[in-house]
């Protein structure tokens, strides 16, 4: 009687190990295809260009990459940062028109800006944009979206 059930247990032993592989598997699979499709999504913004020197023309490509309209300001409050200090920024440029929320881009959108680069010393910047996201008429930023990095020569 003793040695029969060895015999199912061995009989069974290998099945369940086999099964439980399995299984493990197909959670692990679940797991990396769950984790890619919320993988974090946001506002993709591309210099054509990774150096420049002052007074060059940067053609900025801005890409919605959310779910949701998100809009700028009217103003363009862009701002240019140094990573020299930890990433100190210097407003881009300024605006004496009210900051209202223009130039929308809806998911999937893409729009490209082009603009001549200010005095700049030496070093690696990157632009810092502000956004708000199914915004009212009045800009208020509610995200930061940041480019590649890029070298002032």
């Amino acid at each position: 009687m003793e040695q029969e059930i060895i015999k199912i247990k061995r009989f069974f032993a290998l099945p369940i190990t086999i099964f439980c592989l399995v299984l493990f598997l197909i959670i692990v699979i679940l797991l990396v295809g769950l984790s890619l499709a919320f993988k974090s999504k946001g506002v993709k913004i591309v210099t054509q260009q990774t150096e420049y020197r002052t007074g060059d023309s940067l053609r900025l490509k801005i890409d919605n990459l959310l779910g949701e309209d998100v809009c700028f300001s009217a103003c363009y409050p862009y701002y240019i940062e140094n990573k020299e200090a930890g990433w100190t920024a210097d407003e881009y440029s300024q605006c004496f028109a009210a900051n209202l929320a223009e130039k929308c881009l809806a998911p999937k959108e893409a729009r490209a800006f082009e603009s001549v680069l200010p005095d700049l010393k030496k070093g690696v910047y990157r632009f810092a944009i502000p956004v708000c996201v199914d915004c009212s008429e009045i800009f208020e930023a509610d995200r930061w979206f940041y480019s590649n990095e890029f070298l002032i020569k």
